[in-house]
């Protein structure tokens, strides 16, 4: 588990990443909502918090892979794996992300 402060959140339609236990973990705010997943794309280990938001989807800048930032999974390759994704919940000191 790890706490994030509120004003180190993303705004909506935009990402940031954080450390959690030693992994870089991207952000991201769809409709209202956030979303934690691994910052690594499962191809080619390009950072995803460098990619764009698209809705629900984000796309990876090196191949253009593109994941539901919901779910983590594939929603067109190259890459074959999903993504590994935190439940994010608010907490005392803003929220708490839980594997």
């Amino acid at each position: 588990m790890t706490a994030m402060p509120d004003a180190s959140l993303p705004i909506e339609g935009s990402m940031t990443t954080v450390d959690v236990d030693g992994t870089t973990v991207a952000l991201a705010r769809v409709d209202g909502s956030l979303y934690a997943f691994q910052d690594e794309c499962t191809h080619a280990a390009c950072s995803l918090a460098d990619g764009e938001i698209e809705g629900k989807h984000v796309v990876c800048p090196c191949h253009m892979g593109t994941f539901d930032v919901t779910t983590g999974a594939v929603i067109s390759g190259p890459p074959k794996q999903p993504l590994r994704t935190w439940k994010v919940t608010p907490g005392a000191d803003g929220i708490e992300l839980t594997s």
